[in-house]
């Protein structure tokens, strides 16, 4: 009895392993396709906005467009922030 609950169990244990590896498989084949299909396409700007004027946020690095961004005059320069925390975390890097 204690051979055949064994046999049962390994036998669920790679049932279990080969639908995992072909689940597995089709995402790797979906994404090659995925892939393939977008180079077909033109590619998108970082960033679809009202405006096409957009600025990168110089602490983390997203794009931003004028109209939304937390502006910091820095000299002769304009500087664009995606959050008012992003702005405070440049300011507080430039104090010390």
């Amino acid at each position: 009895m204690g051979r055949i609950f064994g046999y049962l169990l390994q036998l669920v244990f790679v049932f279990i392993l080969l639908r995992f590896l072909w689940q597995l498989l089709r995402r790797l084949i979906g994404g090659v396709r995925r892939a393939q299909q977008a180079r077909g396409r033109p590619s998108s700007p970082p960033f679809s906005a009202a405006s096409e004027k957009t600025f990168r946020d110089p602490v983390c690095g997203m794009f931003v467009s004028l109209e939304l961004s937390h502006k910091l005059k820095s000299g002769p320069e304009t500087l664009h922030f995606c959050s008012h925390e992003c702005r405070e975390k440049y300011q507080a890097q430039r104090v010390h």
